[in-house]
């Protein structure tokens, strides 16, 4: 199920960004929240199962699309269809938007449909 994040889940937050190749570093990923908690159009939502965090998918809402700029799931969870459940839920909230990709994340949805 998605959960909206809030400014109190930070550290969960970074905790699952971190996952992702280009934000290992520290100061990126920091730049990267505060975009997430600056600007009204980028979205994070949480994946949660059985009351544990276990995925992250983050967006930016264009005006009639989103860009799924973010999208990690804990490592002992992978291969088990959760990162398609994120995109497939997120389609869901967005039903009337295109959906676009960052390259890296666009590669993981043409490995997946």
């Amino acid at each position: 199920m998605l959960v909206k994040y809030r400014n109190s889940q930070n550290k969960l937050a970074l905790g699952l960004l971190s996952l992702m190749p280009k934000e290992h570093e520290l100061k990126y990923l920091q730049q990267t929240m505060q975009r997430y908690q600056q600007n009204r159009n980028w979205e994070m939502y949480f994946w949660q199962e059985k009351e544990k965090y276990i995925g992250i998918i983050g967006i930016e809402v264009q005006e009639k699309e989103f860009v799924i700029r973010h999208l990690a799931v804990l490592p002992s969870f992978r291969g088990e269809g959760v990162g398609r459940a994120i995109i497939s839920e997120t389609q869901k909230i967005y039903g009337g938007y295109k959906m676009s990709a960052v390259d890296e994340i666009e590669a993981f949805i043409k490995a997946i449909y």
